[in-house]
């Protein structure tokens, strides 16, 4: 539970004051502070819009609504208030990742990229089941085992290549060693800047006779590259379930989505949700995610080419910085590997570039994500110009000017692209 040492009490006249205030400064600060974090991206104001509508502040069950009625529908033998306005734009998004995905199936109803394992795991597997991953230090995602091992699953981890792809000699082995048939193999990468090849390990699989093993692909970082088609579907490359959380390169809120071409999967997930992981699943962030799917439909493949063309630019840019090694990238991440990557991440946080530095196989780096000041249409030009400040900074000779050069660039970016706010005059 958190702990605020804090003394000023909410009662008194000016609580409301120093809450706005405080506020107001801070927002003030943003308009100079520039994103390249991995895991976060920005909504169009026509999604935000729908998400700050105080009549949608309401519980949205999975309800059915009541023949030769508009307005009253019926959940577990409770009337409850249906939103016919919602369940149109939920029937269009739907659609639109039917088209983007080529699969019929879709749950909206998950929270989170975590809520998703959880409840894939929940739906898909049974207590005592073993379950490979990635290891943390392969890029997998730090709650995955921990939550594994407290759903009473046995965790086991796999690694990853030098060059990235699954290390198949390690999981036979890993195979071997479990002694029965996994359950699951979940892939979790949060490091992808290349494609993970899956049909090898489909067909590792199903040679030791796992035919039933489930490949469960979590695309948290690259499910607006896959709609966009700038990435590999993992559907078309033999995973069973493609899941992840919708803000990253997937302009959306903070939630996520699952989506599966097997109806029996699909059902069994469903049923999960609905007894035991689900009640209301926020319905102002379930409408940001309709109309950010949407936009995703319309935008998204030219979005998610630039992306990528804006992750090769700032590469070439930073290539050859001394005591740094930059790995190549196919997506909108860029890692630059360096013993000095915590401090170079606190010097540019400080100087108002938000960044983050995590470990790969146990080394330190810097992890860029380009989709959010894509989406807030950098130029080329303004792109050579970040990366003359991130050079400065990385070579320790940051100054003055760059703060002033970052705050200009930042003036540029007052609006969201690859959006339906581009259609507001």
């Amino acid at each position: 539970m958190n702990h605020s040492t804090h003394a000023l009490s909410v009662s008194t006249p000016l609580a409301h004051n120093f809450i706005i205030e405080q506020f107001q400064q801070a927002c003030a600060r943003r308009t100079s502070t520039l994103s390249l974090t991995a895991n976060e991206n920005i909504l169009s104001e026509t999604a935000r819009t729908l998400g700050q509508n105080r009549h949608y502040e309401r519980y949205l069950f999975n309800a059915q609504a009541i023949d030769g009625q508009c307005y009253a529908a019926e959940f577990n033998g409770m009337q409850v208030e249906h939103f016919p306005e919602v369940e149109t734009l939920k029937a269009l998004a739907t659609q639109a990742v039917q088209a983007m995905f080529n699969a019929p199936f879709v749950e909206y109803r998950v929270l989170s990229g975590v809520h998703c394992t959880l409840s894939v795991l929940a739906a898909l597997t049974e207590p005592g089941d073993c379950v490979l991953s990635l290891a943390p230090e392969s890029g997998g995602h730090f709650a995955t085992g921990p939550l594994v091992q407290k759903m009473g699953r046995h965790s086991v981890f796999l690694k990853l290549t030098a060059d990235g792809q699954i290390d198949l000699g390690d999981v036979d082995r890993q195979l071997q060693a479990c002694g029965v048939q996994p359950a699951a193999v979940l892939l979790d990468h949060g490091l992808t800047t290349r494609a993970i090849a899956l049909k090898p390990l489909r067909a590792l699989l199903n040679r030791r006779g796992f035919e039933r093993t489930l490949i469960i692909y979590d695309a948290s970082h690259t499910l607006g590259l896959i709609a966009g088609k700038a990435f590999p579907n993992p559907l078309d490359e033999g995973a069973d379930i493609l899941q992840g959380n919708t803000h990253k390169s997937l302009a959306g809120p903070h939630r996520a989505l699952i989506v599966c071409r097997r109806a029996d999967l699909a059902q069994r997930i469903e049923q999960t949700l609905s007894g035991a992981l689900v009640s209301s699943p926020n319905l102002p962030g379930l409408l940001q995610l309709f109309v950010s799917l949407l936009e995703t439909q319309r935008y998204g493949q030219a979005y998610a080419q630039r992306m990528c063309a804006n992750t090769r630019q700032l590469h070439d840019a930073l290539a050859d910085l001394p005591g740094w090694t930059l790995h190549p990238s196919d997506t909108h991440l860029l890692l630059l590997e360096g013993e000095l990557a915590r401090q170079a991440a606190q010097q540019l946080n400080e100087l108002g570039i938000r960044i983050n530095n995590k470990q790969i196989n146990g080394r330190d780096c810097l992890r860029f994500g380009l989709q959010e000041i894509t989406r807030l249409g950098i130029s080329s030009e303004d792109l050579d110009a970040l990366a003359h400040i991130i050079r400065n900074v990385l070579s320790g000779g940051a100054n003055g000017v760059d703060r002033i050069r970052l705050a200009h660039i930042c003036q540029r970016l007052n609006r969201v692209h690859y959006s339906f706010d581009q259609e507001v005059d």
